[in-house]
């Protein structure tokens, strides 16, 4: 893949620079890894495509594997996400405040869409179990 703008006029490879890379709130924990991004294509002729969102969890990695395999994470991603959210969890790239070695992001883990099959887990199996739910502070 050739090379993509990135938010500030950066340019980057986004294959190399993006995929693969674990996602990290402002707090340094873990909140994903981009499975995918997303482009806009420029009007302008000359121009390069620009990076708008950085795609995780199953319903990116799904399209990418293919075959049986493809669609079992599909499947999963589907029961996983409400009916108004079947769609790969998106960062916007504007919350981008560093890409190296992890790509931090300027927001907290319990706001972003990377976070839901996390929250659907503690929701539906874990707070059932007696003992284990949220405790009040």
């Amino acid at each position: 893949m050739s090379v993509e703008q990135f938010g500030n006029g950066r340019q980057l490879w986004a294959v190399l620079e993006l995929l693969g890379r674990q996602l990290v709130d402002r707090e340094g924990r873990l909140v994903g890894k981009v499975d995918d991004v997303e482009f806009e294509i420029s009007d302008d002729p000359g121009g390069l495509p620009e990076v708008t969102g950085l795609l995780a969890g199953l319903g990116a990695l799904a399209s990418h594997i293919g075959g049986e395999a493809g669609r079992a994470l599909a499947a999963a991603e589907r029961r996983l996400a409400a009916r108004r959210e079947r769609h790969p969890s998106r960062v916007d790239i504007g919350l981008v405040r560093e890409i190296g070695s992890s790509i931090e992001v300027d927001a907290d883990r319990e706001d972003l869409d990377t976070n839901r099959a996390e929250r659907w887990v503690r929701d539906v199996i874990v707070d059932k179990i007696p003992g284990a739910g949220h405790v009040a502070e």
